[in-house]
């Protein structure tokens, strides 16, 4: 059984009658992520990638970057609930609920204002790499066939890592945006890629908390199918991150630096 998706029955309508069927869902699971012991997140996530989410989460969240994994753990228990166990000697305490980027499922949606969302945010390094527009968008029509959750289920976004030659490093998926972004710098780390020298592609449309996970984790550039909000506008030009939105062969809407295109 895949861990993105599993079959359900249903009853299809097809314009005359109702048919009974089996259709395949989107998997929506309770993951519960624990560092020494500690609970500091509760994510809704698809159960597949797990270490990547785990590590990914908590380095996006504490804002360092960083941690040193000395044990992994993935257990379930019989409620269905996935348990990633992270042993560290790294000191995590700045991963506080109350300074988290993520507080609910959509965003930071019980806190307002640009300058209280990104007040420990920090500025991207500037990087002597570049990216070609066109092998932007040729990567993220790669990654759109290699989204396997997605086009079976239809309800899965990914996120995907190109690097300064065109090549599609990467691609993660998820039931969540944030967590498939939380996978691939996930993934990154742990392979030890600079993602400095890395684009991050996004299979729908940016969020400011997408782009303050990216400028924690120093990448310059993130690009999308999608659009941009404008909180996720003002947090890119206020980290020195450039946006490449609604991105199609020949078109494509930018903010930020537009010399890190070519």
């Amino acid at each position: 059984m895949s861990d993105l998706h599993r079959k359900v029955g249903v009853s299809r309508w097809n314009g005359r009658d109702f048919i009974l069927d089996q259709d395949c869902i989107a998997i929506e699971a309770l993951v519960t992520i624990r560092v020494n012991d500690t609970i500091v997140a509760n994510l809704l996530a698809s159960p597949a990638d797990l270490q990547d989410l785990a590590i990914g989460h908590c380095i996006t969240e504490a804002k360092s970057g960083k941690i040193v994994v000395d044990a992994f753990d993935v257990s379930t228990d019989e409620t269905g609930t996935h348990f990633l166990d992270i042993s560290t000697s790294s000191d995590m305490s700045s991963l506080k609920f109350s300074e988290r980027i993520i507080t609910s499922s959509c965003g930071a949606c019980d806190r307002d204002g640009i300058l209280t969302l990104m007040h420990n945010i920090p500025s991207v390094d500037i990087s002597p790499t570049n990216f070609s527009a066109d092998a932007i968008n040729a990567a993220l029509l790669e990654m759109k066939q290699r989204q396997i959750g997605y086009s079976v289920t239809g309800g899965i976004h990914a996120a995907g890592l190109m690097d300064g030659e065109g090549n599609l490093i990467a691609v993660r998926e998820d039931i969540g945006r944030h967590n498939a972004v939380d996978k691939i710098f996930g993934h990154a780390y742990r392979t030890g890629l600079n993602i400095n020298q890395h684009a991050l592609l996004l299979s729908g449309r940016c969020g400011w908390d997408i782009v303050a996970k990216s400028a924690t984790m120093n990448c310059q550039l993130i690009a999308s199918i999608g659009a941009s909000s404008t909180l996720a506008i003002e947090s890119a030009r206020l980290s020195n991150i450039t946006i490449f939105s609604f991105v199609r062969a020949d078109k494509g809407v930018v903010i930020g630096k537009s010399n890190r295109l070519r």
